[in-house]
């Protein structure tokens, strides 16, 4: 027979796996077993017989038989059942993840106290002790945090919109301002030019004007 390796002091237990039963699951299965084996041994053929005298008097062999196969097929629909439930609800794998969540909290528990330089550990408010309003903020607190992530990140966002669509206002704004000028500028050198025209120079440019606008017209 190989000898064992040495194991360390404190070994760590890994989680058990979800299909295969943990101390709770285990212990689950054999309770309803159990309770099984002893419901079918109350069913015995003495109490079967009874209920079929005339049977039992004249074929009891038959009578045997037949409360064989309803025991045997009574405890094979039950423990078929049974597993049926429990994979259906997804029994064995919850009661997995509280053995790991009991046995991590032991864990804390015990690492707290070693690490404890100074009187006992202060252990956590038992949750049927905390008022209702802290039991449902602490549930909500998850819920809250995600959301507040989220509408802290749409802020940013619509943020950055609004800063680069005021500058590109503020580019609109500049470029306006610039044609505006050039507007202004061209106003103003025709109403330099204007000015320093002659009447006759005025009247020759309006008589211009009035030929070449006859000229364009369409002909009738």
């Amino acid at each position: 027979m190989a000898v064992a390796a040495s194991r360390s002091p404190s070994p760590v237990s890994a989680p058990p796996v979800a299909a295969t039963p943990g101390p709770r699951a285990a212990t689950l299965s054999k309770l309803y077993n159990d309770a099984i084996t002893h419901t079918l041994k109350s069913c015995s053929y003495e109490n079967f017989a009874a209920c079929f005298p005339t049977t039992a008097r004249h074929v009891p062999e038959a009578l045997e038989g037949l409360h064989k196969d309803f025991v045997e097929g009574l405890g094979d629909n039950c423990k078929r059942e049974f597993e049926e439930i429990l994979k259906e609800r997804n029994v064995v794998s919850a009661l997995n993840d509280l053995d790991r969540l009991v046995e991590e909290a032991r864990k804390r528990r015990a690492k707290a106290q070693a690490e404890a330089k100074v009187g006992a550990v202060q252990m956590p408010n038992p949750p049927h002790t905390m008022p209702a309003r802290s039991l449902y903020l602490a549930h909500l607190n998850p819920n809250l945090q995600e959301r507040q992530i989220q509408l802290q990140n749409q802020l940013q966002r619509l943020q950055s919109d609004n800063a680069e669509l005021l500058k590109k206002l503020v580019a609109q704004r500049e470029e306006m301002n610039q044609v505006v000028g050039s507007v202004e500028k061209v106003v103003q050198d025709i109403s330099t030019s204007l000015e320093n025209i002659s009447p006759q120079e005025m009247q020759a440019l309006s008589k211009s004007t009035v030929d070449l606008d006859v000229e364009m017209r369409p002909a009738d």
